[in-house]
């Protein structure tokens, strides 16, 4: 379905815009998938992430400030869902022997397990949600995709700017 269809658009808005809302949809839509999966498995997108990235992670763990500095999603509270994969044993929390004040985040055998059953689901997911391109054109659209997400990045003062226009 054409964005102006979808989003019943008596004219299309400039290439920017609809670049924008391309995104926010497209991302929705891979949301939707990837909660009905991971909910199957009892996590949610953002326990699933940070799952990912502890298994991925040093065996001593990562203290909860670097598991936020690496989350996809970033307005999650990590504290939160940390406290529920441990209720779940799934994560454990350990002391860390350097500093007292820190303790690390590791995945338990019940966690790795867990994320080793959702290894080939999660990587399935992935071919089947992006089988309409080539492996050159998911690799040059991830490139792209990149290099905009790098620019938005830097885009410092943005808001500020544009709340002083509109004022």
């Amino acid at each position: 379905m054409s964005l102006q269809e979808e989003l019943q658009m008596s004219s299309l808005p400039a290439p920017g815009v609809q670049l924008m809302l391309q995104l926010m949809l497209t991302r929705e839509a891979i949301v939707r998938v990837q909660e009905q999966l991971f909910e199957a498995h009892g996590l949610t997108i953002q326990q699933y992430n940070v799952l990912r990235i502890v298994r991925g992670g040093p065996a001593k763990g990562h203290p909860i400030y670097e598991i936020e500095g690496r989350m996809i999603y970033r307005f999650a509270n990590v504290t939160r869902l940390v406290d529920r994969l441990e209720l779940q044993g799934l994560l454990k929390r350990v002391a860390d022997p350097k500093d007292r004040r820190v303790s690390r985040v590791v995945i338990t055998p019940k966690g790795r397990r867990l994320m080793e059953r959702l290894d080939e689901p999660v990587h399935a997911m992935a071919a089947r949600l992006t089988s309409c391109c080539s492996e050159e054109e998911c690799l040059s659209l991830a490139s792209h995709l990149e290099r905009l997400r790098d620019h938005c990045l830097k885009q410092n003062g943005l808001q500020d700017e544009l709340a002083e226009a509109i004022s």
